[in-house]
């Protein structure tokens, strides 16, 4: 897709080149009809000096050369005349043998002739009456040099045309980049939403953007109720439906003499997988707090915490290695990472045996994250059906298979990749890739 920058910066070219075009040729033009005119009165002025030189005699009229312009007697001077009278025709000596192109109506000529030498000339002829005789005086001056003149004026004015077309241009993309920047600290302000850093735009922007910032933080707030509605009331039917469950429970042990040993066995089961999804909502709410304006994830500040978390839940014979140093906080939004890692070192624990090892690292613009536990592991047939929401490979273990698929969501959200392998401490190993954001 063509830029705005491109569109304009065309759309001004063509406009800029037409009119440096019409500027150059029209200029020219115009200064050319003016001269002409201009020359028109010159060569109406020697007319009356040629008349003036013819001096009556005894034999008739004579032209006098004493009282003609030095120029006409220079051979191809682009000073020219011609006079037609009942006595002959006199020529000026500047026309040597050449012929003098006459008008057959006296006048200014609309198109220039060709004289002598490939000269170019202005032609003007006028009859005149002069004791009682009639003369047609023709005067001709030769255009050429002027008009070389205008083809340098022409090309003259095109070449600084093209250097206030380059600077034009260059200037256009400068005020351009310019008036966009607001919609490039828009941007990367997006970014910072994005990782968690901010939750509103800056509404700082000129008039003409101003709607649409607002537009995305009404959206931006609207969305941040309907995620925080969400997971308050995933955590509100949780403990609405503990209750309920735990009275049919007790109810059911104490009808139990009363029911068949089959039916008794599959209501407690179904009980039972109801109890375990329970937890599993109650456990994600607390991993998952209540967001905070602002806050990246911090390994230093919120491992600690979610570590404890977990201690309390699978108990303290599991050991999580970690770390030893972190190296600052991570450019993800703070409840995400908590999420993920939740359900990563939750399900690591359910199947290690004596501890869970957790790694990360940022190199080329992602972050890497792998969890290995020393438990059984997973084959490699099976490890495609585990990121199947609901799937679980062992069924004595409390579980429904939703933590790794949560994983894959929230990882697919952010645009990276997750893949299963074979732990170096005989479980299964959990590598994560992340794209950093800017």
């Amino acid at each position: 897709m063509t830029s705005i920058g491109r569109r304009l910066g065309g759309g001004l070219l063509v406009t800029l080149l037409i009119t440096v075009v019409l500027i150059g040729q029209g200029s020219v033009w115009l200064f050319d009809q003016a001269l002409r005119r201009y020359l028109t009165t010159v060569l109406q002025s020697e007319t009356d000096s040629l008349l003036a030189a013819i001096t009556p005699g005894d034999q008739g009229f004579y032209l006098d050369s004493l009282r003609i312009d030095p120029d006409y007697q220079r051979p191809f001077s682009g000073r020219y005349f011609v006079i037609d009278s009942l006595d002959g025709r006199w020529r000026s000596r500047s026309l040597w043998d050449q012929r003098l192109p006459l008008e057959s109506d006296p006048g200014l000529r609309d198109v220039l002739a060709p004289g002598p030498q490939g000269q170019e000339l202005l032609v003007w002829s006028g009859n005149y009456q002069k004791g009682g005789q009639h003369f047609l005086i023709s005067v001709a001056i030769d255009y050429q040099p002027l008009l070389a003149s205008f083809d340098r004026a022409r090309w003259l004015i095109w070449g600084l045309g093209g250097v206030v077309i380059l600077f034009t241009l260059l200037l256009q993309q400068w005020l351009l980049r310019r008036a966009l920047r607001p919609l490039g600290q828009a941007r990367d302000e997006l970014a910072e939403w994005h990782t968690g850093q901010r939750l509103v735009l800056s509404e700082a922007v000129p008039l003409e953007f101003r709607p649409l910032v607002e537009e995305i933080n009404h959206l931006g707030r609207q969305v941040e109720r309907i995620i925080k509605r969400s997971r308050s009331g995933l955590a509100d039917l949780g403990h609405a439906l503990k209750t309920p469950l735990a009275a049919l429970d007790s109810q059911l042990q104490q009808q139990a003499s009363q029911i068949e040993l089959d039916s008794l066995e599959a209501m407690q089961s179904q009980l039972l997988v109801m109890r375990q999804q329970l937890e599993r909502a109650l456990q994600k709410a607390r991993l998952a707090p209540e967001r905070q304006v602002g806050q990246r994830f911090d390994p230093a500040q919120d491992l600690p915490w979610l570590v404890q978390s977990l201690h309390s839940i699978h108990g303290d014979q599991l050991r999580l290695h970690l770390p030893e140093q972190y190296c600052g906080d991570w450019p993800f939004e703070r409840e995400d990472m908590l999420e993920l890692l939740g359900n990563l070192l939750d399900n690591a624990c359910k199947w290690a045996r004596t501890g869970v090892w957790l790694d990360w690292q940022q190199q080329g613009g992602e972050l890497w994250l792998s969890v290995e536990d020393d438990g059984p592991g997973i084959t490699a047939d099976e490890r495609d059906k585990v990121l199947l929401r609901g799937t679980r490979l062992d069924e004595q273990v409390s579980g429904h298979g939703l933590g790794l698929a949560i994983v894959a969501d929230l990882v697919e959200v952010y645009g990276g990749q997750m893949d299963l392998d074979q732990s170096a401490h005989g479980g299964l190993a959990v590598h994560l890739r992340l794209p950093v954001q800017p």
